[in-house]
């Protein structure tokens, strides 16, 4: 029987473990703060702006949204994020994707320091991540990873497949499952839109991670019995019989799949609660460095 792993259980244990992060500062009065930048008004970045938001509250941690209008420019912008690596009382800054195509992204997110960029969007922090020694992960990647450790999946010696190159998932997840130690040492395969059947490689993995923003792309005969299958997607499939007219799918042929594999993510209920949680868990980090540093 394949087990279906539960993301909102391993949401839990992390958000447990924040709290034990933030505590020492909270009994001296201090409390952890998430700085968040908006531009624009998009509703799915909304919506996930309002789940951070509930989590946050959940968890003690003080949630601040700066809002900026669509057609603002990159100086506004920049200056915004300075104004927050300035402040003491921030421990995490992040900006909202997708910024702004008329907007210059690079220099908005470079201008994070690193200790404050929670979801590893810095060059700077990305460098450190790729080079083996993060300081932050991108919270996704490192949601597969804690998904994979909690649920007794462990990587380690393990072949695990990666279908798609994105620097939220793909790219930082693969340099993180290379990490030497028990949380990497795995062999990695990454698969993208010109790798030639990439069902080859899939039907070789003990693990697949589906990151390739289609919607039922992994299907039953690419799996092999047994595996373990880790569902990244988030797609907005129509569906006359959902409210709304629309609901959530991921990457995976979930039906197609759950016969086969040996465990696997749901979507929606596997790796989303889980990123929002390691997102906070950066922030009580942080917090927490600052508060036995003195620095608070």
């Amino acid at each position: 029987m394949t087990e279906i792993i539960d993301g909102r259980a391993i949401a839990a244990e992390i958000d447990k473990e924040s709290e034990e992060l933030a505590r020492p500062g909270r009994e001296r009065g201090l409390r952890a703060k998430l700085a968040v930048i908006s531009i624009g008004s998009d509703p799915a970045v909304e919506s996930y702006s309002r789940q951070k938001q509930r989590v946050a509250k959940r968890l003690g941690i003080d949630y601040l949204e700066v809002r900026k209008q669509g057609d603002a420019g990159t100086e506004e912008v920049v200056s915004a994020v300075e104004d927050l690596a300035c402040d003491r009382t921030v421990d995490g800054i992040l900006v909202h994707a997708p910024i702004p195509g008329h907007l210059d992204s690079g220099r908005i997110v470079n201008s994070i320091p690193v200790d404050k960029d929670v979801d590893c969007a810095s060059l700077g922090s990305i460098g450190l991540l790729f080079s083996g020694r993060p300081v932050f992960a991108p919270a996704t990647a490192e949601a597969v990873v804690e998904i994979l450790l909690r649920a007794n999946h462990p990587p380690a010696g393990r072949h695990v497949v990666i279908l798609g190159r994105s620097m939220v998932v793909g790219k930082p997840l693969a340099a993180l499952l290379l990490l030497k130690g028990g949380r990497g040492d795995a062999t990695i395969t990454v698969c993208h839109s010109m790798t030639r059947n990439p069902a080859l490689h899939t039907r070789r993995a003990d693990i697949i991670v589906a990151a390739i923003g289609s919607a039922g792309y992994v299907t039953g005969d690419m799996v092999p019995d047994g595996s373990v299958v880790i569902d990244v997607g988030i797609n907005s499939v129509r569906d006359e019989n959902a409210k709304g007219g629309f609901r959530l799918a991921g990457d995976v042929d979930f039906e197609g799949v759950r016969g086969k594999a040996g465990a696997i993510t749901p979507v929606p209920g596997g790796v989303g609660p889980v990123t929002t949680s390691v997102l906070m868990n950066h922030v009580a980090r942080s917090f927490s460095s600052r508060v036995e540093s003195g620095d608070l």
